[in-house]
């Protein structure tokens, strides 16, 4: 599994989504996490551009990173 440190909670949820898919036995619990994916897949990802730098990333990126 990927190091959680340097991840986003958008990008961990996506990992365990995925991973949980990928080893499930269960039809019901399959179907599932295909509508869970669906439902990340369709949420928007808002972009965001450093006022000092102009980097552009998501937010909580954006808020942590540093300027070059």
């Amino acid at each position: 599994m990927t190091d959680d440190t340097e991840l986003t909670a958008r990008e961990r949820l996506r990992i365990h989504l995925r991973e949980a898919h990928r080893t499930t036995d269960s039809p019901i619990v399959e179907a599932q996490l295909n509508a869970a994916l669906d439902a990340w897949n369709d949420m928007p990802t808002l972009l965001r551009e450093c006022p000092v730098c102009g980097k552009v990333g998501l937010p909580e990126r954006i808020r942590e990173h540093k300027c070059e």
